[in-house]
């Protein structure tokens, strides 16, 4: 898991690599304005980093965010919500990530992903929506590079023609039960062109393309129409 996507400031959770735990608030312990006070939320990374927020920190966290007028600052506060959730409930995480896509930011491509193949993951009746933020992270893959460029940009586009995949095959059932105006082409094509997308990203990766091309000659039924000259050996 990148930290990018993780860090109010977005430049990495440090403390993560440092370790430790924070004390517990004792008792009597007065909620911080955060909202005032932003740079205060780095005292709670080593131990959002870990799920240790307590009851009292979280609450506390929940009731600036409410308060919070600033985006910026809402950004920042939910981010640490995010990161304390993630490292012991990966349901209540995603309902965390929901609220900040819907109430902070959208474009985030690091949050997109890793929701991406939560959705998935958790339902495949999620397709739409997995492809939904599949594309968002794409529209942003250039923030990483490298290795993690790589991976993350060869898993997207596998998981939204696995997606797209989906959906065709919930789009054959529908018609195969009698259901009129499903538009099987429709799905059949979007399997065809997401999958070649993959394809062609994991020829120049240099990633294994078997899987890619079965699926693409699944939906295109001609070689050439996936680059191809024949069938996947």
């Amino acid at each position: 898991m990148s930290s990018r996507a993780w860090t109010w400031c977005g430049r990495g959770l440090r403390a993560l690599a440092m370790g430790g735990w924070l004390a517990l608030p004792a008792a009597g312990w007065a909620c911080p304005d955060y909202n005032a006070e932003p740079d205060l939320l780095r005292e709670l990374e080593p131990a959002a980093t870990k799920g240790g927020l307590d009851e009292a920190q979280k609450t506390c966290l929940e009731d600036r965010y409410k308060e919070a007028t600033v985006q910026t600052v809402k950004d920042k506060i939910s981010r640490v919500l995010l990161v304390n959730a993630y490292a012991y409930s990966t349901k209540y995480w995603a309902q965390l990530v929901q609220r900040h896509l819907d109430e902070v930011d959208r474009s985030d491509p690091d949050i997109a992903y890793l929701y991406a193949f939560y959705l998935f993951n958790t339902d495949r009746n999620n397709a739409e929506e997995v492809i939904r933020w599949t594309e968002t992270a794409l529209e942003r893959k250039d923030v990483w590079s490298g290795a993690v460029y790589v991976s993350r940009v060869y898993g997207l586009y596998k998981l939204r023609a696995l997606a797209a995949n989906a959906l065709w095959a919930m789009a054959e059932d529908r018609r195969a039960r009698g259901e009129k105006g499903v538009d099987v082409d429709k799905f059949r094509n979007d399997v065809k062109v997401y999958s070649r997308e993959w394809l062609d990203f994991a020829k120049v990766a240099g990633r294994d393309t078997r899987e890619s091309a079965q699926l693409c000659l699944s939906a295109a039924n001609r070689p050439i129409a996936c680059g191809l000259d024949g069938p996947p050996k």
